[in-house]
């Protein structure tokens, strides 16, 4: 048996044990996102990154494993309700979440989060006043709607008797001429 010499010893000491582990960039692109937040936001609970000189590094292995288990088809997987989506979106603008943050942590389209944006803007008084009065001008002109075409309805039917009189007229005057 050979004992190992120091010049081995030394270069397997010098070797880095996370020599090929990926950085946070590159972990967003292999799981498919388009930005490193989402990654940050798996640190500590899906994902165990370590400290290097050069930054933080992930486990390769890891990485893999968690990219099987986001691809692989989840039997019916439930989407998030509409109550669930802008809890969280406001959540996050609560928090000073921007538009491109959001959009990408959530993996919903920019108009259902710009939508929610003006949601979250208006305070639940005014909002529900707004909704009332919306409801009430809407209502008003239903009303105004019926009351014209009730009038229209009446005008034409006021012609149809002026012309049935009109014509009765003229017919009793051509009638009355001929004696």
């Amino acid at each position: 048996m050979t004992k190992p010499s120091s010049d081995e010893k030394q270069a397997g000491e010098a070797s880095n044990p996370h020599e090929r582990w990926l950085t946070r960039a590159q972990v967003a692109a292999e799981l498919g996102y388009k930005s490193i937040f989402p990654i940050r936001k798996m640190e500590g609970t899906k994902l165990h990154p370590v400290r290097e000189a050069c930054g933080w590094l992930f486990d390769p292995v890891e990485v893999a494993a968690l990219k099987a288990t986001r691809t692989a088809p989840s039997p019916a997987a439930p989407q998030m309700s509409e109550g669930r989506l802008a809890a969280r979106v406001f959540y996050l603008f609560d928090h000073g979440r921007e538009l491109r943050e959001i959009v990408q942590e959530l993996e919903v389209p920019p108009g259902v989060v710009r939508e929610l944006w003006h949601e979250w803007l208006v305070d639940l008084e005014d909002g529900e006043m707004d909704r009332r009065k919306s409801a009430q001008d809407e209502r008003r002109r239903r009303h105004e709607e019926a009351e014209l075409r009730e009038l229209e309805r009446r005008s034409e039917h006021e012609q149809k008797n002026f012309e049935t009189i009109m014509s009765a007229m003229a017919g009793a005057s051509l009638n009355g001429g001929k004696r």
